[in-house]
Protein backbone atom coordinates (compact mmCIF):
# COMPACT_ATOMS: atom_id res chain seq x y z
CA UNK A 1 0.00 0.00 0.00
CA UNK A 2 3.05 2.21 0.55
CA UNK A 3 4.58 1.65 -2.71
CA UNK A 4 1.28 2.22 -4.42
CA UNK A 5 0.93 5.92 -2.36
CA UNK A 6 4.61 6.75 -3.38
CA UNK A 7 4.31 6.07 -6.76
CA UNK A 8 0.98 7.80 -7.19
CA UNK A 9 2.85 11.02 -5.42
CA UNK A 10 5.73 10.49 -7.59
CA UNK A 11 3.23 10.10 -10.92
CA UNK A 12 1.33 13.66 -9.54
CA UNK A 13 4.55 15.85 -8.42
CA UNK A 14 5.51 15.00 -12.48
CA UNK A 15 2.15 16.03 -14.40
CA UNK A 16 2.51 18.98 -11.98
CA UNK A 17 6.23 19.75 -12.76
CA UNK A 18 5.15 18.88 -16.71
CA UNK A 19 2.16 21.66 -16.28
CA UNK A 20 3.93 24.43 -14.62
CA UNK A 21 6.89 23.92 -17.41
CA UNK A 22 4.26 24.39 -20.20
CA UNK A 23 2.72 27.38 -18.56
CA UNK A 24 5.88 29.00 -18.91
CA UNK A 25 6.62 27.82 -22.56
CA UNK A 26 3.01 29.39 -23.07
CA UNK A 27 3.45 32.73 -21.10
CA UNK A 28 6.96 33.47 -20.11
CA UNK A 29 7.60 35.59 -17.09
CA UNK A 30 8.48 38.55 -19.00
CA UNK A 31 4.95 38.64 -19.88
CA UNK A 32 3.96 38.60 -16.70
CA UNK A 33 6.53 40.04 -14.51
CA UNK A 34 8.40 42.59 -17.03
CA UNK A 35 11.56 40.90 -17.66
CA UNK A 36 11.96 39.25 -14.58
CA UNK A 37 14.33 42.18 -12.93
CA UNK A 38 11.55 44.36 -11.68
CA UNK A 39 12.80 44.08 -7.76
CA UNK A 40 16.28 44.85 -8.48
CA UNK A 41 15.45 47.87 -10.42
CA UNK A 42 13.26 49.17 -7.91
CA UNK A 43 15.50 48.62 -5.29
CA UNK A 44 18.47 50.67 -7.12
CA UNK A 45 15.73 53.38 -7.94
CA UNK A 46 15.09 54.05 -4.08
CA UNK A 47 18.35 54.20 -3.18
CA UNK A 48 19.18 56.59 -5.79
CA UNK A 49 16.37 58.93 -5.24
CA UNK A 50 16.01 61.95 -2.85
CA UNK A 51 12.86 61.63 -0.98
CA UNK A 52 12.98 65.35 -0.92
CA UNK A 53 11.95 66.06 -4.09
CA UNK A 54 8.59 65.61 -5.25
CA UNK A 55 8.53 62.00 -7.09
CA UNK A 56 6.51 62.49 -9.88
CA UNK A 57 7.59 61.99 -13.32
CA UNK A 58 10.84 61.68 -12.13
CA UNK A 59 12.15 58.46 -13.07
CA UNK A 60 11.11 55.87 -15.90
CA UNK A 61 12.54 52.38 -15.89
CA UNK A 62 14.90 51.23 -19.23
CA UNK A 63 12.93 49.89 -21.73
CA UNK A 64 12.43 45.88 -21.98
CA UNK A 65 10.97 43.33 -24.54
CA UNK A 66 7.81 43.13 -25.06
CA UNK A 67 7.40 46.96 -24.20
CA UNK A 68 5.72 46.00 -20.99
CA UNK A 69 4.13 49.65 -19.15
CA UNK A 70 7.22 50.00 -16.16
CA UNK A 71 5.63 53.64 -15.43
CA UNK A 72 5.14 53.85 -11.46
CA UNK A 73 3.70 57.12 -11.37
CA UNK A 74 0.71 55.74 -10.00
CA UNK A 75 2.05 53.94 -7.24
CA UNK A 76 4.26 57.27 -6.49
CA UNK A 77 1.21 60.13 -7.01
CA UNK A 78 -1.60 60.30 -4.78
CA UNK A 79 -5.04 59.52 -6.03
CA UNK A 80 -7.20 62.68 -5.67
CA UNK A 81 -10.17 63.95 -7.05
CA UNK A 82 -10.95 68.09 -7.77
CA UNK A 83 -13.99 69.26 -5.51
CA UNK A 84 -15.72 72.14 -6.46
CA UNK A 85 -18.52 74.10 -3.62
CA UNK A 86 -20.63 76.21 -5.24
CA UNK A 87 -22.20 78.65 -2.38
CA UNK A 88 -24.49 81.22 -2.01
CA UNK A 89 -21.20 83.78 -1.79
CA UNK A 90 -18.29 81.46 -2.53
CA UNK A 91 -16.89 79.64 -5.07
CA UNK A 92 -14.40 77.01 -4.06
CA UNK A 93 -12.20 74.40 -5.88
CA UNK A 94 -10.20 72.03 -3.98
CA UNK A 95 -7.76 69.06 -4.58
CA UNK A 96 -9.15 66.03 -2.12
CA UNK A 97 -6.97 63.24 -1.38
CA UNK A 98 -8.36 59.59 -0.83
CA UNK A 99 -7.61 60.00 2.79
CA UNK A 100 -9.63 63.28 2.40
CA UNK A 101 -7.29 65.32 3.22
CA UNK A 102 -7.56 68.42 1.60
CA UNK A 103 -4.43 69.62 -0.10
CA UNK A 104 -5.20 72.92 -1.72
CA UNK A 105 -8.07 75.24 -1.81
CA UNK A 106 -9.01 77.98 -4.08
CA UNK A 107 -11.95 80.58 -2.94
CA UNK A 108 -13.27 83.65 -5.17
CA UNK A 109 -16.97 84.97 -4.99
CA UNK A 110 -19.40 83.64 -6.78
CA UNK A 111 -20.62 85.75 -9.73
CA UNK A 112 -23.98 86.05 -10.34
CA UNK A 113 -24.63 85.52 -14.09
CA UNK A 114 -24.58 81.91 -15.43
CA UNK A 115 -21.25 82.39 -18.01
CA UNK A 116 -19.37 84.54 -15.72
CA UNK A 117 -19.99 81.23 -12.84
CA UNK A 118 -18.96 78.87 -15.62
CA UNK A 119 -16.05 80.58 -17.11
CA UNK A 120 -14.56 80.87 -13.02
CA UNK A 121 -15.32 77.29 -12.43
CA UNK A 122 -12.87 76.17 -15.30
CA UNK A 123 -10.85 78.77 -14.72
CA UNK A 124 -9.87 77.87 -11.14
CA UNK A 125 -10.37 73.29 -12.04
CA UNK A 126 -7.30 74.40 -14.66
CA UNK A 127 -5.11 75.99 -12.41
CA UNK A 128 -6.23 73.29 -9.84
CA UNK A 129 -5.29 70.67 -11.94
CA UNK A 130 -1.84 71.85 -13.02
CA UNK A 131 -1.33 72.69 -8.99
CA UNK A 132 -1.70 68.98 -8.78
CA UNK A 133 1.15 68.20 -11.04
CA UNK A 134 3.52 70.26 -8.17
CA UNK A 135 2.12 68.42 -5.42
CA UNK A 136 2.14 64.92 -6.60
CA UNK A 137 -1.67 64.08 -6.93
CA UNK A 138 -2.98 62.59 -9.88
CA UNK A 139 -7.09 63.97 -10.26
CA UNK A 140 -9.42 61.04 -11.48
CA UNK A 141 -12.02 63.08 -12.02
CA UNK A 142 -14.58 66.23 -10.83
CA UNK A 143 -17.06 66.65 -8.23
CA UNK A 144 -19.19 69.17 -7.78
CA UNK A 145 -21.29 69.85 -4.61
CA UNK A 146 -24.21 72.64 -5.52
CA UNK A 147 -27.49 74.27 -4.00
CA UNK A 148 -30.99 73.16 -5.18
CA UNK A 149 -32.18 70.11 -6.88
CA UNK A 150 -29.94 68.32 -9.00
CA UNK A 151 -30.25 65.43 -10.98
CA UNK A 152 -26.43 63.06 -10.50
CA UNK A 153 -27.32 60.97 -13.40
CA UNK A 154 -27.39 63.58 -16.35
CA UNK A 155 -25.07 66.15 -14.21
CA UNK A 156 -27.65 68.77 -14.45
CA UNK A 157 -28.99 71.34 -11.88
CA UNK A 158 -33.01 71.42 -12.13
CA UNK A 159 -33.74 73.73 -9.95
CA UNK A 160 -31.81 76.40 -7.87
CA UNK A 161 -32.43 78.24 -4.91
CA UNK A 162 -32.84 81.91 -4.53
CA UNK A 163 -29.09 81.84 -3.20
CA UNK A 164 -27.63 80.96 -6.44
CA UNK A 165 -28.93 83.25 -9.93
CA UNK A 166 -29.56 81.91 -13.46
CA UNK A 167 -28.87 78.47 -12.06
CA UNK A 168 -31.68 76.61 -12.93
CA UNK A 169 -31.85 73.67 -16.23
CA UNK A 170 -28.28 74.11 -15.91
CA UNK A 171 -25.67 70.92 -17.36
CA UNK A 172 -22.93 71.16 -15.35
CA UNK A 173 -21.30 67.57 -16.25
CA UNK A 174 -20.74 68.27 -20.33
CA UNK A 175 -18.96 71.65 -20.82
CA UNK A 176 -16.69 70.93 -17.72
CA UNK A 177 -15.95 67.03 -18.69
CA UNK A 178 -15.22 68.51 -22.18
CA UNK A 179 -13.13 71.58 -21.22
CA UNK A 180 -11.07 69.14 -18.92
CA UNK A 181 -11.22 65.71 -20.53
CA UNK A 182 -12.22 64.62 -16.61
CA UNK A 183 -15.24 62.76 -15.68
CA UNK A 184 -17.40 64.73 -13.89
CA UNK A 185 -20.26 64.16 -11.07
CA UNK A 186 -22.91 66.89 -9.75
CA UNK A 187 -24.90 66.53 -6.24
CA UNK A 188 -27.19 68.73 -4.23
CA UNK A 189 -24.89 70.29 -1.12
CA UNK A 190 -26.74 68.59 1.39
CA UNK A 191 -26.41 64.83 -0.37
CA UNK A 192 -22.55 65.99 -0.17
CA UNK A 193 -22.50 66.39 2.97
CA UNK A 194 -23.85 63.17 3.75
CA UNK A 195 -21.54 61.17 1.56
CA UNK A 196 -18.62 63.27 3.24
CA UNK A 197 -20.06 61.82 6.42
CA UNK A 198 -20.17 58.30 5.04
CA UNK A 199 -16.40 57.98 4.17
CA UNK A 200 -14.80 60.25 6.33
CA UNK A 201 -16.93 61.30 9.00
CA UNK A 202 -19.49 59.96 11.60
CA UNK A 203 -21.27 58.20 9.53
CA UNK A 204 -18.60 55.39 8.22
CA UNK A 205 -19.94 52.09 8.71
CA UNK A 206 -23.48 53.19 9.78
CA UNK A 207 -25.80 51.79 7.68
CA UNK A 208 -28.70 54.72 8.46
CA UNK A 209 -27.76 58.21 9.26
CA UNK A 210 -29.49 61.60 8.51
CA UNK A 211 -27.01 64.75 8.11
CA UNK A 212 -28.82 68.49 8.61
CA UNK A 213 -26.65 71.05 7.70
CA UNK A 214 -27.58 74.46 9.37
CA UNK A 215 -25.91 77.26 8.07
CA UNK A 216 -27.38 79.80 5.65
CA UNK A 217 -29.98 78.05 4.52
CA UNK A 218 -31.18 74.28 6.37
CA UNK A 219 -30.23 70.74 4.10
CA UNK A 220 -29.87 67.79 4.41
CA UNK A 221 -29.01 63.94 3.19
CA UNK A 222 -29.93 60.83 4.30
CA UNK A 223 -28.88 57.30 3.70
CA UNK A 224 -30.50 54.38 4.12
CA UNK A 225 -28.61 50.83 3.90
CA UNK A 226 -25.35 52.39 2.96
CA UNK A 227 -26.75 53.85 0.14
CA UNK A 228 -27.69 57.85 -0.49
CA UNK A 229 -31.62 58.46 -0.96
CA UNK A 230 -32.19 60.79 -4.28
CA UNK A 231 -36.19 60.06 -4.52
CA UNK A 232 -37.90 59.51 -7.65
CA UNK A 233 -37.60 63.44 -8.99
CA UNK A 234 -34.19 63.94 -7.14
CA UNK A 235 -35.97 66.08 -4.63
CA UNK A 236 -35.39 63.63 -1.54
CA UNK A 237 -33.81 65.04 2.18
CA UNK A 238 -35.11 68.75 1.68
CA UNK A 239 -35.18 68.66 5.46
CA UNK A 240 -35.04 72.74 5.45
CA UNK A 241 -38.46 72.40 4.16
CA UNK A 242 -40.22 70.24 6.64
CA UNK A 243 -42.91 71.83 7.83
CA UNK A 244 -43.02 72.29 11.84
CA UNK A 245 -45.81 74.88 12.08
CA UNK A 246 -48.89 75.90 10.06
CA UNK A 247 -48.69 79.75 10.75
CA UNK A 248 -45.27 80.05 10.75
CA UNK A 249 -42.67 82.72 9.23
CA UNK A 250 -42.64 82.68 5.74
CA UNK A 251 -40.01 80.78 3.72
CA UNK A 252 -37.64 81.30 1.09
CA UNK A 253 -39.84 78.54 -1.17
CA UNK A 254 -43.24 80.47 -0.70
CA UNK A 255 -44.28 77.87 2.29
CA UNK A 256 -44.40 78.88 6.15
CA UNK A 257 -43.43 77.34 8.91
CA UNK A 258 -40.37 75.17 7.41
CA UNK A 259 -37.74 74.82 9.99
CA UNK A 260 -35.53 76.70 7.71
CA UNK A 261 -37.51 79.85 8.13
CA UNK A 262 -36.80 79.67 12.05
CA UNK A 263 -33.78 78.21 12.51
CA UNK A 264 -31.35 79.34 9.11
CA UNK A 265 -28.57 82.05 9.57
CA UNK A 266 -30.85 83.58 7.44
CA UNK A 267 -34.11 83.64 9.86
CA UNK A 268 -31.60 84.24 12.35
CA UNK A 269 -30.20 87.46 10.80
CA UNK A 270 -33.75 88.18 10.14
CA UNK A 271 -34.84 88.61 13.62
CA UNK A 272 -31.73 89.62 14.96
CA UNK A 273 -32.16 93.07 12.36
CA UNK A 274 -35.56 93.22 13.98
CA UNK A 275 -34.34 93.25 17.76
CA UNK A 276 -31.69 95.91 16.23
CA UNK A 277 -34.49 97.95 14.53
CA UNK A 278 -36.11 98.65 17.77
CA UNK A 279 -32.65 99.04 19.58
CA UNK A 280 -33.30 95.91 21.44
CA UNK A 281 -29.94 93.99 20.09
CA UNK A 282 -27.16 95.70 22.18
CA UNK A 283 -26.94 94.84 25.44
CA UNK A 284 -23.63 95.65 27.77
CA UNK A 285 -20.50 94.54 25.80
CA UNK A 286 -21.71 94.89 22.81
CA UNK A 287 -21.42 97.18 19.79
CA UNK A 288 -21.85 97.24 15.73
CA UNK A 289 -20.43 99.58 13.46
CA UNK A 290 -22.61 101.79 11.40
CA UNK A 291 -21.40 100.40 8.29
CA UNK A 292 -21.58 96.48 9.49
CA UNK A 293 -24.61 94.77 8.48
CA UNK A 294 -26.69 92.88 11.71
CA UNK A 295 -25.70 88.75 11.04
CA UNK A 296 -26.99 86.01 13.10
CA UNK A 297 -23.49 86.15 15.10
CA UNK A 298 -24.91 89.26 16.47
CA UNK A 299 -27.71 87.48 17.99
CA UNK A 300 -25.75 84.69 19.26
CA UNK A 301 -23.22 87.00 20.67
CA UNK A 302 -26.51 88.77 22.53
CA UNK A 303 -27.73 85.66 24.01
CA UNK A 304 -24.62 84.70 25.39
CA UNK A 305 -24.43 88.52 26.86
CA UNK A 306 -27.96 87.84 28.81
CA UNK A 307 -30.27 89.07 26.15
CA UNK A 308 -33.10 87.61 26.97
CA UNK A 309 -35.10 88.10 23.81
CA UNK A 310 -32.10 86.73 21.67
CA UNK A 311 -32.21 83.76 23.92
CA UNK A 312 -35.80 83.44 23.31
CA UNK A 313 -35.55 83.38 19.31
CA UNK A 314 -32.25 81.06 19.40
CA UNK A 315 -34.75 78.88 21.78
CA UNK A 316 -37.46 79.01 19.17
CA UNK A 317 -35.38 77.87 16.56
CA UNK A 318 -34.04 75.19 18.05
CA UNK A 319 -37.19 73.69 19.13
CA UNK A 320 -37.68 74.07 15.56
CA UNK A 321 -34.88 72.14 14.68
CA UNK A 322 -35.51 69.57 16.96
CA UNK A 323 -39.57 68.96 16.14
CA UNK A 324 -38.10 68.60 12.78
CA UNK A 325 -35.44 65.74 13.61
CA UNK A 326 -37.85 64.33 15.83
CA UNK A 327 -40.39 63.85 12.31
CA UNK A 328 -37.15 62.69 10.41
CA UNK A 329 -36.88 60.24 13.29
CA UNK A 330 -40.53 58.60 12.85
CA UNK A 331 -40.37 58.56 9.07
CA UNK A 332 -37.00 56.71 8.63
CA UNK A 333 -35.59 55.54 11.81
CA UNK A 334 -31.83 56.16 11.70
CA UNK A 335 -29.22 55.10 14.31
CA UNK A 336 -27.41 59.03 13.94
CA UNK A 337 -28.43 62.32 13.38
CA UNK A 338 -25.29 63.88 12.26
CA UNK A 339 -25.36 68.20 12.48
CA UNK A 340 -23.13 70.05 10.61
CA UNK A 341 -22.47 73.99 9.48
CA UNK A 342 -22.14 76.59 11.43
CA UNK A 343 -24.78 76.52 13.69
CA UNK A 344 -24.78 73.12 14.97
CA UNK A 345 -22.84 73.42 18.06
CA UNK A 346 -25.36 75.88 19.18
CA UNK A 347 -28.59 73.54 18.44
CA UNK A 348 -27.44 70.29 19.25
CA UNK A 349 -28.54 70.52 22.55
CA UNK A 350 -31.63 71.88 22.26
CA UNK A 351 -32.28 68.81 19.52
CA UNK A 352 -31.76 66.54 22.06
CA UNK A 353 -34.19 68.21 24.55
CA UNK A 354 -36.76 68.07 21.80
CA UNK A 355 -36.05 64.21 21.47
CA UNK A 356 -36.67 63.73 24.33
CA UNK A 357 -39.98 65.37 25.38
CA UNK A 358 -41.54 64.75 21.99
CA UNK A 359 -39.93 61.44 19.95
CA UNK A 360 -41.67 57.95 20.51
CA UNK A 361 -39.57 56.43 22.75
CA UNK A 362 -38.52 53.43 20.14
CA UNK A 363 -36.24 56.26 18.55
CA UNK A 364 -35.15 58.68 21.37
CA UNK A 365 -31.78 56.05 21.56
CA UNK A 366 -30.86 57.57 18.33
CA UNK A 367 -27.37 59.53 19.21
CA UNK A 368 -27.41 62.93 17.71
CA UNK A 369 -23.73 64.50 17.53
CA UNK A 370 -21.92 67.30 15.52
CA UNK A 371 -19.98 66.51 12.71
CA UNK A 372 -16.21 66.48 13.26
CA UNK A 373 -15.33 67.36 9.19
CA UNK A 374 -13.62 70.81 8.53
CA UNK A 375 -14.90 71.10 5.42
CA UNK A 376 -18.02 68.66 4.59
CA UNK A 377 -19.02 70.29 1.27
CA UNK A 378 -15.71 69.81 -0.47
CA UNK A 379 -15.01 66.21 1.15
CA UNK A 380 -18.32 65.50 -0.01
CA UNK A 381 -17.58 66.70 -3.61
CA UNK A 382 -14.76 64.72 -3.24
CA UNK A 383 -16.46 61.40 -2.25
CA UNK A 384 -18.33 61.68 -5.60
CA UNK A 385 -15.30 60.51 -7.51
CA UNK A 386 -13.23 58.82 -4.92
CA UNK A 387 -16.01 56.42 -4.11
CA UNK A 388 -16.66 55.84 -8.06
CA UNK A 389 -13.18 55.14 -8.28
CA UNK A 390 -13.03 52.66 -5.49
CA UNK A 391 -15.72 51.11 -7.41
CA UNK A 392 -18.57 51.86 -5.06
CA UNK A 393 -22.15 51.49 -6.66
CA UNK A 394 -24.68 53.70 -5.74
Amino acid sequence: MAINQNTSYINLKKSFTLRVADHRQRLPSSKIYGDGNAVPRILKFLKSIDLKEPLQKKFCFPPVKDNISQDIDHILETQSALAVDLGGTNLRVAIVSMKGEIVKKYTQLNPKTYEDRLALILKMCVEAASEAVNVNCRILGVGISTGGRVNPREGIVLHSTKLIQEWSSVDLRTPISDALHLPVWVDNDGNCAALAERKFGHGKGVENFVTLITGTGIGGGIVHQHELIHGSSFCAAELGHIVVSLDGPECLCGSQGCIEAYASGIALQREAKKLHDDDLLLVEGMSVKEEEIVSAAHLIQAAKLGNTKAESILRTAGTALGLGVVNILHTVNPSLVILSGVLANHYVNAVKDVINRQALSSVKTVDVVVSNLADPALLGAASLVLDYTTRRIY
